[in-house]
């Protein structure tokens, strides 16, 4: 069987969504458990699954060129390809929800690289704590220029970014009484934001991650993962918008996680969310308009 993720430029935990899907069908039609798998990096998905993350009694052999007759998944057809794969290997409409469930349940099946759980094993996280996961680099807008930049369907204002952060507090202590407290952020600046604000009330912990912060990606490889798998063991999520990340964590852990998304609060500021979705869809109806008329 062979994956090719190279087309996935939206994120490390959408290359962990398709190979979910093609552990879904190894399962499903109990073939052999090895697979290749091609990928490169870009610039919005600058990390290997090969080089970072391992899958439980599985063979996984890296593809050096782009295979030729491999199912390619992209950030816009994940449906149209799903459905090519399930055809591919005779998965019918009646398989469709133990298909799912064997997907969702595949995450389980990835782990970290042995460097990865050392540095994990070093953070000497808590039994029970609270993640703080803060999304910001590519899902922020600034008021000046928001119009342009909406590009997800999830995205976040600044000023809704500070209005996290100075009510975390308040926030953690109606949730839970859990005092330990894990922060993560794609962000240097916002990071240190949530350390002055949390850290005379809660027991903090963090990975020592380091930040390039011209790049779109200001983490690299390890420091994700890393932080993909500590918040997999928390108790509850609390992020900026939510997305792969949280929800990749959520199903990789053994737990039951619970996962707050800042922009779904019910405060004045679920107007602006409102808002960046209606515009983000009308946008992508210009485009695709656009691309019929150029195709006739």
């Amino acid at each position: 069987m062979i994956i090719d993720l190279s087309e996935l430029t939206d994120g490390f935990c959408s290359k962990l969504k398709v190979i979910s899907f093609f552990l879904a069908v190894i399962k499903l039609k109990k073939l052999k458990k090895s697979f290749y798998i091609y990928e490169k990096k870009t610039i919005e998905s600058p990390y290997l699954f090969k080089d970072l993350c391992l899958i439980k009694n599985f063979k996984i052999i890296k593809l050096k060129r782009k295979p030729k007759d491999a199912i390619i998944f992209n950030p816009y057809n994940y449906a149209y390809a799903l459905k090519k794969l399930k055809k591919k290997y005779n998965i019918g409409s009646y398989y469709d929800c133990k298909f799912d469930l064997l997907s969702r349940l595949s995450y389980k099946n990835f782990i970290p690289i042995k460097k990865i759980k050392k540095k994990i094993d070093r953070l000497n996280l808590p039994k029970n704590f609270i993640s703080i996961h803060m999304r910001t680099t590519d899902r922020a807008l600034n008021i000046k220029d928001w119009l342009s930049g909406i590009q997800f369907p999830e995205m976040i204002f600044d000023f809704q970014i500070n209005n996290m952060i100075k009510n975390l507090p308040n926030f953690i202590k109606s949730r839970s009484e859990i005092k330990n407290i894990f922060i993560c952020s794609d962000d240097k600046f916002y990071k240190k934001e949530v350390l002055k604000k949390i850290t005379n009330d809660f027991n903090i912990f963090f990975n020592n991650t380091s930040y390039t912060t011209n790049n779109l990606r200001q983490t690299n490889g390890m420091d994700f993962v890393t932080e993909l798998f500590s918040l997999s063991k928390s108790q509850i999520i609390i992020s900026t918008v939510g997305g792969a990340v949280p929800n990749s964590a959520a199903l990789i852990s053994n737990k039951s996680i619970k996962v707050y998304k800042w922009t779904n609060n019910l405060n004045y500021y679920i107007f602006f969310k409102t808002i960046v979705i209606l515009i983000f869809y009308i946008k992508r109806l210009k485009y695709l308009f656009l691309n019929l008329i150029n195709f006739k």
